[in-house]
């Protein structure tokens, strides 16, 4: 993997160079790689600034070609829909802000490369306040099920084809029932800012983003996996905060459990991405970061290309998944107690009607968490 982050490196134009040549093999590693981790915008940006003497092979670079301006088409619609989003919004007096996404795409280098997922858009009203809205408006999609923080919307009229995902709350949080309530409210206090884009949504404030998403990524982490494009994300956040934005977060850490996780993702970011201490918001755990690294490379993004999602037999795969879960304790162990207490729960509470079924094992969860972390 040396050679693939030389050139994540040098396409987020963290490092200057890339001295490498690489033969036909390593070329076909480092996109498969690119494609896994939803990097392959990014790493088209690298490619584009080499010599001509390191270039991959002409096929390959076609395939990248056309994967890249297919990246950079989604985040011209997907500005567009946040924009139309804004001011259909806005006409009913409901003010919105751009969750993650394209709020975090704006601090890259180039902000079509970093491929999108969906729109998160938090409104502000309150969960029945808003499921009103958008049913008097007929934009609920009721093909989904409400969850504890955010319902779908239907596909727009106007030929742009992308998933939306509206916000009564600000975050999914996390299973800590105590930890969840003072993460939320850390949130809605740091909600009361926003700012206009050039493209025309709201994106919140910096403190707000590092609490997010640092407990999105630890979300995602528990529920399936975690891939490197998240990471980035927060490593552009970070060299976009100032040293109060750091200050608060590092003071808000300890109050919802996420110091070890945190060590773990700096020393990932300091490892791999050269981030300096100053941007660091805990000391670099190394042994607790080279296990998420693992966790991260082994599964791709959002944990999507993990072996044992693959074990046709559904015991088995139940088992591997609880083991591997088993990894995620040091990080944070109240987090691993409450998500066990979660999913025994709703084991035991749907086992009377999968033995009615004859469904002895929860078979449609794999394609929930692939719903919920094909997500962005």
């Amino acid at each position: 993997m040396t050679e693939f982050f030389s050139l994540l490196r040098f396409a987020l134009n963290i490092s200057d160079n890339f001295s490498l040549t690489l033969s036909e093999n390593e070329w076909n590693e480092i996109f498969k790689h690119s494609f896994r981790q939803g990097l392959v915008g990014i790493m088209f940006d690298g490619v584009k600034k080499l010599d001509k003497t390191q270039s991959p092979p002409f096929n390959l670079v076609m395939q990248w070609t056309a994967l890249s301006e297919k990246v950079s088409g989604m985040n011209k619609s997907f500005n567009l829909e946040a924009k139309r989003l804004t001011e259909l919004f806005a006409s009913r007096g409901i003010r919105s802000v751009i969750l993650k996404g394209q709020a975090n795409a704006m601090l890259y280098p180039n902000k079509f490369s970093r491929l999108p997922g969906d729109i998160d858009i938090y409104l502000e009203g309150g969960k029945q306040y808003i499921l009103n809205v958008l049913k008097e408006m007929d934009l609920l999609d009721e093909s989904y099920d409400e969850t504890y923080h955010h319902v779908h919307l239907k596909h727009n009229d106007f030929g742009i084809n992308v998933d939306v995902e509206v916000h009564y709350r600000p975050s999914s949080g996390f299973y800590n029932y105590f930890t969840n309530n003072r993460l939320q409210k850390f949130l809605n206090e740091n909600l009361k800012k926003l700012q206009l884009s050039e493209d025309g949504f709201y994106y919140p404030s910096m403190k707000f983003a590092l609490a997010m998403q640092l407990s999105h990524i630890q979300k995602h982490l528990f529920i399936g996996g975690i891939g490197l494009r998240q990471i980035i994300d927060y490593y552009f956040l970070l060299k976009n905060s100032t040293e109060d934005d750091r200050l608060t977060i590092r003071e808000w850490l300890e109050r919802v459990g996420l110091i070890n996780f945190t060590k773990a993702l700096m020393w990932v970011l300091k490892k791999m991405f050269m981030l300096r201490e100053e941007y660091l918001l805990e000391t670099p755990n190394e042994k607790l970061g080279k296990t998420l690294l693992n966790i991260i490379l082994n599964g791709g993004n959002f944990g999507l290309y993990n072996a044992w999602e693959y074990e046709p037999n559904i015991v088995k795969r139940a088992f591997y998944r609880q083991v591997n879960k088993f990894k995620l304790f040091a990080f944070n162990p109240g987090e691993y107690f409450w998500m066990q207490c979660y999913y025994w729960t709703n084991v035991l509470k749907k086992l009377p009607n999968r033995i009615r079924n004859k469904t002895w094992i929860d078979t449609d969860l794999k394609q929930q968490n692939e719903q919920n972390n094909a997500k962005n």
